[in-house]
């Protein structure tokens, strides 16, 4: 959290709050965030528990701006992020919820590669059934009046948000720019071809239905934890990197060329 935090406080638009939701953690988090509140207005509040959905829930209705931005604490944003995002809000009025896509630009071929794809399935879906990383999602707060977070989700709270969102007739937008980098934590524990598997079998069954929801695989939902590597199941699958390691460098570059030429004709659609 201190980075992003570090990253909030130096954004070149200062019009806006931070509202930290700290789900009673036992890391020295709170005393690390009220370092920053003599560099921009934050706040911490302390949840009566640790799960994701009922901390973004709590922090939206502690929230006064016209939007709000639900964010991972292990996200890193540029310094012009909240500049350029304005600008593209206000070039598109229309926009109730957004999401915006990773930045890959500092990942290595490996994670690049999956980047990209993961990018390619959000706008590919866009149209269809909307999905978005819960680690970044924007709303009108207006909107929260009558719309919250699942709590008792087991995954893809933040599919089913966007999902809510969309079916109540509001208009949502999958934004180019600007983009954010996301935590591969989680990719570099359990091995990034297992975790990816994973998400494309959760955006399978989202896009096939809700009542083939119950074959979702079962995601930690503990908000101020730091990530438990004794939850995960290893082994099952190897890591991309190893495979990565036995292909040429000429086709790495042939996929990440074939992904690129595929982001920019969803780009331009």
């Amino acid at each position: 959290m201190p980075r992003l935090l570090g990253d909030l406080s130096k954004q070149t638009f200062r019009e806006f709050e931070v509202i930290h939701v700290d789900g009673k953690s036992t890391d020295a988090t709170k005393e690390k965030a009220a370092e920053f509140t003599k560099l921009m207005a934050l706040q911490t509040i302390t949840a009566e528990k640790r799960n994701v959905s009922f901390q973004r829930n709590m922090g939206g209705k502690k929230a006064r701006g016209t939007w709000v931005i639900f964010m991972d604490a292990d996200n890193r944003l540029k310094r012009s992020f909240f500049a350029q995002l304005k600008t593209k809000l206000d070039a598109h009025p229309q926009t109730d919820v957004f999401t915006c896509l990773f930045d890959a630009s500092k990942a290595n071929v490996v994670m690049k590669n999956l980047i990209q794809m993961c990018n390619v399935i959000m706008l590919a879906t866009s149209k269809v059934r909307p999905l978005a990383a819960g680690a970044l999602i924007g709303i009108r707060r207006s909107h929260l009046d009558d719309l919250e977070f699942d709590c008792e989700a087991k995954m893809s709270e933040d599919h089913h948000f966007v999902e809510a969102a969309v079916k109540k007739g509001l208009t949502f937008s999958v934004l180019t720019q600007p983009r954010y980098f996301f935590s591969l934590r989680r990719f570099d524990k359990e091995g990034s071809l297992k975790i990816f598997i994973a998400y494309a079998r959760s955006g399978a069954v989202l896009l096939a239905g809700p009542k083939f929801e119950r074959f979702l695989p079962e995601y930690p939902m503990q908000g101020g934890t730091d990530y438990d590597e004794t939850n995960a199941l290893h082994g099952l699958l190897p890591n991309m990197r190893d495979i990565i390691s036995v292909t040429t460098k000429s086709q790495q570059q042939k996929v990440q060329k074939s992904l690129s030429r595929f982001l920019q004709l969803m780009n331009d659609i």
